[in-house]
């Protein structure tokens, strides 16, 4: 081997050495980077035992039995029901406020306008108006392009309808007839409009006026319910005290018993399932920012809640036993008064979720069985009540 060709093989060898210290050297340090991940995620499932898995089979009727009721635990031997006769009231206590019931009365006469007919008032910003159109293209009429005399509302301003639509008919007056031609963009969402030149023959028919709260008006609008306007308002008063006291009773339930200890099983799983609740809650946000930023908005439960390791362990403890509680009081009401579920209060309870009358499965393999009938045992124990408080005139 010549001189020339031993110094480039020295050469060689050293770079190959200088390499492989070099890689020696990253490997020590993703090795250490790993296991801090590692210790980290480890940590972090033990601090929330709220991890991926847990969030998947995350369980409503956790600790149930199929019947809805917490299973294995006789609530008798935890419960001391309050006394519902403390509950005597006079209905006119929770009636609403001046400004409440103005409040309420406005949004009535809001909701129903009248519709002032006359002639020749030009139309501005702002304006309801009732209006007719026929929609043509090329002369001929396209489909949903006719209002056929039926009338149509429209606000002025509020940009409902495509650019021009609108600013067409300001400056016009009730009564008119007018032709206007209406551009739409090419990616509107009717394929028969879109990219094409549209006229329109408007009529204005009349601008709507909010109504004056009276009898003429009651009867109007209501005059299968209620008799008058002061029957209108003594109705709402009782609806909303009845509503008041409602609330005051599930309130008083809950507040006014007592519980004296905790069933060690079903606190614990209750511990378990509100950890992953906020677990949800945190990975469903960041599902969110992800696909819009691009990136997560929390690294973690305790930054979502703002909350250091032992402020959230008090925390997650705090409602587990509120909701073990509330659960535990409807379900040893729902006993004394020998009351009973059915199939229909199932559906209700599966209907106030958003499913169908035909997806009570769906309902099922969401919450599970027992949960369904849980929240229905509650609802039966609230209309026992509502039924048999002491509310009087």
């Amino acid at each position: 081997m010549s001189q020339k060709k031993r110094l480039m093989e020295k050469r060689r060898k050293e770079e190959a050495a200088k390499k492989a210290a070099q890689a020696r050297k990253n490997m020590i340090i993703i090795g250490i980077a790993s296991l801090v991940i590692v210790i980290a995620v480890i940590a972090g499932a033990l601090i929330f035992d709220a991890n991926r898995k847990n969030e998947n089979e995350m369980d409503y009727s956790t600790g149930l039995s199929a019947d809805g009721k917490i299973k294995g635990v006789n609530v008798n031997n935890y419960v001391e029901l309050c006394n519902f006769n403390r509950l005597n009231r006079n209905i006119e206590d929770y009636y609403p406020t001046e400004d409440e019931e103005k409040q309420y009365i406005d949004a009535i006469t809001s909701s129903y306008p009248e519709l002032d007919k006359k002639t020749g008032v030009e139309v501005k910003d702002g304006d309801m108006l009732d209006i007719d159109y026929v929609g043509t293209i090329d002369g001929k009429e396209y489909e949903g392009g006719n209002t056929n005399g039926n009338g149509i509302k429209i606000i002025l301003g509020n940009d409902d309808y495509p650019e021009g639509f609108e600013d067409g008919i300001l400056g016009h007056k009730t009564g008119e007839t007018f032709n206007i031609a209406v551009p739409y963009a090419d990616d509107f969402g009717n394929e028969e409009l879109a990219g094409r030149s549209v006229d329109y023959e408007i009529t204005i028919n009349g601008i709507y006026t909010e109504a004056e709260f009276n009898d003429a008006f009651v009867e109007k609008n209501f005059g299968s319910t209620v008799e008058n306007a002061e029957d209108f308002v003594e109705k709402y008063r009782k609806s909303f005290a009845e509503t008041e006291f409602d609330k005051e009773v599930q309130s008083f339930i809950i507040s006014d018993s007592n519980v004296s200890s905790y069933p060690a099983s079903y606190i614990k799983k209750m511990r378990a399932f509100m950890k992953a609740k906020d677990y949800k809650q945190m990975e469903t946000t960041n599902s969110t920012y992800q696909s819009i930023y691009g990136y997560d908005v929390y690294k973690d439960v305790l930054e979502m809640r703002g909350m250091s390791k032992s402020e959230y362990k008090e925390a997650v403890d705090k409602d587990a036993k509120a909701e073990v509680k509330k659960n535990m009081i409807y379900q040893a009401l729902f006993e004394k008064y020998g009351l009973s579920v059915t199939q229909e209060d199932l559906q209700n309870v599966s209907s106030s979720y958003g499913f169908g009358e035909d997806e009570y499965d769906k309902a099922v393999e969401r919450f599970g069985d027992p949960y369904i009938h849980q929240q229905a045992m509650i609802k039966v124990v609230n209309n026992y009540l509502t039924e048999h408080y002491n509310l009087s005139d």
